[in-house]
């Protein structure tokens, strides 16, 4: 195969199943087909069922996909990891329990790129049982105080002000001027997507939200962000409070910091018994967030 036009990365922790589903819905496309497009998993499971080894192992040897084995877990690691093994001029990342049974869902990602101005587009996201939200002036709209109106199954295509990590493509020169994924939202990584939306904004890039880029998120409750091994619960609120940390200033950073004690801390907390352990990890997180290293510090670090 000559240099694809495009690359899929799927970043994946502890799927079986779900995980295989997925490739075998992207490998269908016609551009994969074509050779316009290559696929890299990015795989951080210590281990897997022996099928879904087999099926790995025989999809490389058919260089139907680069299987990238990592060791550490962390998914804006695995993200960044990605972005550098990427030929392609254009990258797309889906998570790993996603159904995409759109036939047009590739070349609806670069239909959304080819827009003069566009550096990202994020695509439309269906869940299933759940109505979709439908907007159209405020895609993926910040408020004030960091409540995000999503709007991302709408079935308009127009601007947006932030993507969505399971459904997102790039401009690979617009990641790179920019640094890529910031590492320090680990584990769970939430945020990670605003971050990266609002950084490539401030740069004068613009987002495009494609409802014809559609897919199916299943957000299943195995494995992912979601393995018991990660504090989900407190890297929520580390991470929310490093987004508004870094990205934010003046009443606006106190607003949003504000909101994440008074709903993840305080109403979440007593709701669910929590409210120790979440006040404890807000405290904790404004220490971790004050001591953190720039950003292009922990990439001269891990480069």
């Amino acid at each position: 195969m000559g240099i694809p036009k495009v690359t899929v990365v799927i970043a994946t922790y502890n799927r079986e199943t779900l995980l295989m589903d997925t490739i075998g819905d992207l490998l269908r496309q016609a551009p994969f087909q074509q050779g316009l497009v290559e696929l890299l998993v990015i795989d951080q499971s210590a281990t897997h069922q022996d099928t879904t080894t087999r099926k790995l192992e025989q999809l490389q040897l058919q260089g139907a996909i680069q299987w990238i084995r990592v060791q550490q877990p962390g998914l804006t690691k695995a993200r960044n990891l990605g972005i550098s093994l990427s030929r392609g001029e254009y990258v797309i990342f889906v998570d790993d329990d996603v159904r995409i049974e759109n036939e047009s869902f590739i070349m609806a990602h670069v239909n959304g790129l080819n827009l003069p101005h566009v550096a990202a587009v994020a695509g439309r996201i269906l869940v299933p049982g759940e109505k979709p939200r439908m907007v159209s002036t405020k895609i993926g709209h910040l408020g004030f105080f960091g409540t995000r109106e999503p709007g991302f199954g709408s079935d308009w295509s127009g601007p947006t002000q932030t993507l969505r990590g399971c459904n997102m493509s790039f401009r690979k020169r617009a990641l790179e001027a920019i640094g890529g994924f910031d590492e320090r939202y680990t584990r769970s990584a939430f945020r990670e997507d605003t971050d990266v939306s609002w950084r490539l904004r401030k740069e004068g890039f613009e987002l495009w939200f494609s409802s014809e880029a559609w897919l199916t998120h299943l957000s299943s409750p195995q494995g992912g962000t979601r393995d018991r091994s990660i504090v989900v619960d407190v890297d929520l609120i580390v991470n929310d409070i490093r987004f508004a940390s870094m990205n934010l200033r003046g009443v606006r950073k106190w607003a949003w910091l504000a909101r994440i004690y008074g709903s993840r801390v305080i109403k979440a907390g007593l709701n669910r018994g929590k409210f120790p352990m979440r006040h404890a990890a807000f405290v904790n997180g404004m220490s971790e967030v004050a001591n953190d290293d720039p950003w292009h510090l922990v990439g001269e670090r891990n480069s």
